[in-house]
């Protein structure tokens, strides 16, 4: 299979080009780019940070840790603005993509009319190993993708569905405009987001084992899932 992990990355940055006013953030020299060299081999994360109109933080990491290549992405909205979450992670390992998921996540039910423009496409695309989701997976939407990638074909797919998902988010932030009915609720709802993702215990004990916990804690809290 083709490099899946830079085909991503490369239609992220493509949209998140596209995005209204967009800037580079901060990130802490900590956390920017990490390098280490273990018994595993040669461990690389690096993280690249923006914000834009309507989006408090765009994200975009990619990692190699021991035999796992992981690429992670979230798009966070800003609560003052009625937007949902965009997220794409990889785990990829020599022979095979061993989890692959998409999605745009509800942070105040699923009324945006951005779950119109995404259901054909979630319809149309299928894979031949779904994964089950995870106890607090109940963040996600019905639309989303999570998946096991065996072949050529599915890795296309996997991409086209990225693809498509962003360019609709990016569109629809676009349209969207402060507008503080029901903030409060989507402040809580990516609150929920960000609480129900820290309980992946395969990322904290994946980061404790080559960094250990403070860092790890560290990391997950202020890098990956910080509250808005």
């Amino acid at each position: 299979m083709g490099l899946i992990i830079d085909d991503l990355a490369n239609i992220i940055r493509k949209h998140q080009k596209t995005l209204p006013n967009v800037e580079p953030l901060d990130v802490d020299d900590e956390f920017a780019q990490v390098y280490k060299t273990t018994e595993d081999g040669d461990l690389s994360i690096k993280n690249e940070m923006y914000s834009c109109t309507g989006l408090r933080k765009v994200h975009l990491e990619i990692a190699s840790l021991g035999p796992l290549d992981i690429l992670h992405c979230i798009w966070y909205p800003e609560p003052d603005f009625d937007l949902p979450i965009f997220g794409a992670d990889i785990v990829a390992t020599p022979k095979m993509i061993t989890a692959a998921i998409c999605d745009i996540s509800p942070v105040d039910g699923l009324e945006h009319p951005i779950y119109d423009d995404i259901e054909g496409i979630s319809e149309y695309y299928s894979f031949k190993h779904n994964r089950d989701m995870p106890q607090w997976g109940d963040i996600f939407s019905p639309y989303s993708k999570f998946v096991r990638i065996e072949d050529e074909e599915e890795r296309k797919n996997f991409c086209d569905i990225v693809d498509q998902y962003l360019d609709i988010f990016a569109g629809a932030v676009w349209k969207s405009t402060m507008n503080y009915n029901r903030a409060d609720e989507r402040y809580e709802g990516q609150i929920n987001y960000c609480e129900k993702q820290k309980k992946n215990d395969k990322t904290r004990k994946i980061l404790e084992k080559y960094f250990g916990e403070k860092w790890a804690d560290d990391y997950i809290n202020e890098v990956l899932f910080d509250e808005p």
